[in-house]
């Protein structure tokens, strides 16, 4: 079963909203990215490790799948 537009699809939505966050900071603070006050910057990051998280694990799982 190959389901990977799926795999795709959330981890393009973790992208989008960290892109959503830092977009929603400059519009509201004018600044992007602010190293000293990690609030925004947090949630952002942490979309942005669970999006690459799901594609490295999809890889990595279909990687030993193909090996068995």
């Amino acid at each position: 079963m190959n389901n990977r537009w799926v795999v795709v699809l959330v981890a393009t939505v973790f992208f989008v909203l960290a892109f959503l966050i830092l977009y929603q900071q400059k519009v509201t603070f004018g600044v992007w990215f602010q190293i000293s006050d990690l609030h925004h910057e947090t949630f952002a990051l942490a979309s942005v490790a669970l999006g690459l998280g799901v594609l490295i694990g999809t890889a990595i799982t279909s990687n030993n799948q193909k090996q068995a």
